[in-house]
C-alpha cells in the first residue's frame, strides 16, 4: 500500500458523510451516492461540481461491493483521513479541563464506533485506543454517526506509560470494574480526567485497574456487566450532568 493509499479512508453512512461535508470539505476526494439520494445531498454534488472533486451516481448493488456492507444508507465518499495529533502533542495545550476515554484491547468496531458517537455527545475530547485497534475502519466512522470527526483519537502501544504519562500531568484516574466497591454516583470529577474500559469480553487488567481508582455501576446484579459501550455511555452521562451542566 502506497503512502497516497495509505492516506485515504472510504466512509458510508449519511450521518458519517455529512459530517464530513460539514467539518472538512476539503479532504473530500470522491462522492458516490444512488439517484434516489441526488436532491438530498445536492449541496455536496454542487460543491464537488465547483471544487473539481468527482462525483458519481452509482446503484446501490455497486455501493454494496464498494462497502462490503448493505447499511451504506446510499452514500460513500472516498476522503482523506483527518489529520492526528500524538497523545504528547494534546498534553502540550494545557486545557483547564479535559476529558479522555482509554480503551484496554477493545477491538470490536461497532463498538468502538458507538463510544466515539457518545464521546461526541458528551463533549470527550480524545479517546486512547490500544495500537493496532483502529478507529478508522469504515463500520466504527458509520457506527459513530457522525461523532468521529468531532473527537480525536490517540493509539498507543503501552497503557501503563501512558497512564502514567497523564499522572504526571495532574489526570486523574478512573478504572472501570462491575467488582469494583465505589459507585459511579460517589465519583467527585476533577479537571483532567482519564476513564478506562477494558475489552468486552475481561474488562480492564489488573494491572491497570490498579493504576486509579476503580468504580463500578450500580445496578441489579442480575447479568455480569454492560456492554463497554452503553457503560461508556452511562458515565458520560453522570460526568456531564455533574461537570457540563454546573
Amino acid at each position: 500500500m502506497s503512502k497516497k493509499d495509505n492516506a485515504e479512508i472510504r466512509i458510508y453512512g449519511e450521518n458519517a458523510c455529512a459530517a464530513v461535508f460539514k467539518k472538512r470539505p476539503q479532504d473530500i476526494i470522491q462522492f458516490f451516492l444512488t439517484k434516489e439520494k441526488l436532491n438530498k445531498y445536492s449541496n455536496i454534488t454542487k460543491y464537488c461540481a465547483k471544487n473539481k472533486r468527482a462525483y458519481h451516481l452509482v446503484l446501490r448493488e455497486e455501493l454494496d461491493k464498494m462497502t462490503k456492507a448493505t447499511h451504506h444508507e446510499d452514500v460513500c465518499m472516498l476522503v482523506n483521513k483527518k489529520p492526528v495529533r500524538t497523545l504528547t502533542q494534546f498534553l502540550l495545550d494545557k486545557k483547564k479541563s479535559s476529558l479522555l476515554l482509554a480503551l484496554e484491547n477493545v477491538g470490536n468496531p461497532h463498538n468502538i464506533g458507538a463510544i466515539i458517537r457518545s464521546a461526541a455527545h458528551f463533549g470527550v475530547d480524545g479517546i486512547i485506543l490500544t495500537e493496532g485497534k483502529s478507529s478508522d475502519t469504515a463500520s466504527a466512522i458509520r457506527t459513530s454517526e457522525g461523532g468521529a470527526e468531532f473527537v480525536e483519537v490517540f493509539e498507543e502501544k503501552n497503557f501503563h506509560k501512558t497512564l502514567d504519562l497523564l499522572a504526571k500531568n495532574k489526570y486523574q484516574i478512573i478504572t472501570t470494574s462491575s467488582h469494583a466497591k465505589i459507585s459511579l454516583y460517589e465519583v467527585e470529577w476533577q479537571n483532567h480526567i482519564v476513564i478506562v474500559f477494558g475489552e468486552e469480553a475481561f474488562g480492564v487488567t489488573k494491572e491497570i485497574q490498579g493504576l486509579g481508582t476503580a468504580i463500578k455501576i450500580p445496578g441489579t446484579d442480575y447479568v455480569e456487566s454492560l456492554n463497554v459501550s452503553v457503560a461508556t455511555a452511562v458515565i458520560l452521562s453522570d460526568y456531564y450532568q455533574k461537570v457540563k451542566t454546573k
